[in-house]
């Protein structure tokens, strides 16, 4: 894995170690601090083609530099539950999460981790259904043994 970090966080050795047992060979991850003006705290993006790697192996984190911590962030769980509407009609929510992220460097990881998933669902070559709760659950999961968040 490469990384590119255009950031002052020192997030190269958390990445490393946040993903030992898996390929990770050929993996491209920028780090970079979001556009000006930007409202979200942060965000991430695998890139399954990307001109600059044609062969899907980038991942794209961009943080806010002006993030104050801890910050609240959601996991889905696959955890579900009913409820009524005004109307009566049975609807499906799905439980999230939320732990607090103490540090830039803590936010990145978790981005990530959930990017990284998305990774190897490309190389393993799955596109099933609820990759995004599957993403959240195993980016929660590593922080847990990481030990980063409870």
């Amino acid at each position: 894995m490469r990384v590119r970090n255009l950031t002052t966080y020192q997030v190269e050795p958390l990445l490393e170690a946040a993903v030992p047992d898996y390929d990770h060979d050929g993996l491209t991850v920028e780090v970079k601090y979001s556009r000006v003006g930007s409202k979200r705290f942060v965000s991430g993006t695998y890139y399954r083609h990307a001109p600059s790697a044609p062969d899907g192996r980038l991942i794209r984190l961009r943080i806010n530099p002006a993030n104050r911590y801890p910050i609240g962030m959601p996991f889905k769980t696959s955890e579900y539950f009913k409820r009524l509407d005004r109307r009566g009609r049975v609807l499906t929510y799905q439980r999230i999460r939320t732990e607090k992220i103490t540090c830039a460097e803590h936010l990145l990881v978790a981005i990530f981790l959930h990017e990284f998933s998305h990774f190897l669902d490309h190389v393993e070559g799955r596109n099933g259904r609820y990759k995004q709760t599957k993403a959240d659950r195993f980016a929660l999961e590593r922080l847990q043994e990481l030990g980063i968040v409870p």
